[in-house]
């Protein structure tokens, strides 16, 4: 099963999402087989400033780290918090978390993909 590498380049390749033109995203590697218990998925996450975000509730545990920039983070218990570049983060599944961005942030993010595709 040979492992899996994507160039630091394709961070610049990165689909705005339609709903929130600010946000870019895609997924990048992660497990192939379908059938695997508790497969998972490494994605780019880039958002610049402009409206916040409120992706649907977490069906899934994420973990992320801040490559560049800042995001800001709020939960559905009003929680918040910023984090810039080297800052670590984790949504378990079930929350809902706002982002938004006063200037730029950009983070590597890896999930399990119980619901997501890859």
């Amino acid at each position: 099963m040979p492992f899996q590498i994507k160039d630091k380049t394709e961070r610049f390749k990165l689909p705005a999402l339609p709903e929130v033109s600010n946000v870019f995203f895609t997924d990048l590697l992660g497990t192939e087989d379908k059938s695997t218990r508790d497969p998972i998925v490494g994605a780019w996450f880039r958002m610049e400033k402009g409206p916040e975000a409120t992706p649907p509730t977490y069906e899934y545990d994420e973990f992320g780290v801040v490559v560049e920039g800042e995001f800001n983070f709020r939960d559905e218990a009003g929680n918040a918090a910023t984090v810039k570049a080297g800052d670590v983060f984790f949504f378990p599944r079930g929350s809902t978390v706002t982002f938004s961005s006063d200037s730029y942030g950009e983070a590597v993010k890896c999930r399990t993909q119980a619901l997501a595709k890859l």
